[in-house]
């Protein structure tokens, strides 16, 4: 009986068969974990550094701000925004608009 005690208590060994193949699992598993961490903490998204310039915009009879920033924004953008930042880069409001007027658009709306 303490032949089988001692054999039931004893704790399993692993042994690697393969160092190559657990090395790559193990790196690969890393880089799987450091992806997803990315991802959730939004890490994996990058901003240019480089100033972009504005647009240049000339005024038509029967343009507003609302269709001029339609027009230049981006699909992410709200439109109310985008109306904000036009008026913001040329400091005007949106009262101020006149045909012939040439008006800077921000690229990056």
């Amino acid at each position: 009986m303490r032949t089988e005690n001692r054999s039931n208590n004893r704790k399993r060994k692993y042994r690697i068969k393969s160092k190559f193949r657990f090395i790559t699992s193990l790196i690969v598993m890393i880089g799987l974990m450091v992806s997803g961490i990315n991802y959730v903490l939004g890490s994996d998204t990058s901003f240019a550094l480089v100033k972009s310039e504005p647009i240049e915009v000339e005024v038509c009879y029967g343009d507003t701000l609302w269709d001029i920033a339609n027009t230049y924004k981006n699909d992410k953008t709200d439109t109310r925004r985008a109306v904000y930042e036009i008026c913001k880069a040329n400091d005007m409001s949106a009262s101020d608009l006149e045909p012939g007027m040439v008006i800077l658009v921000p690229d990056n709306l």
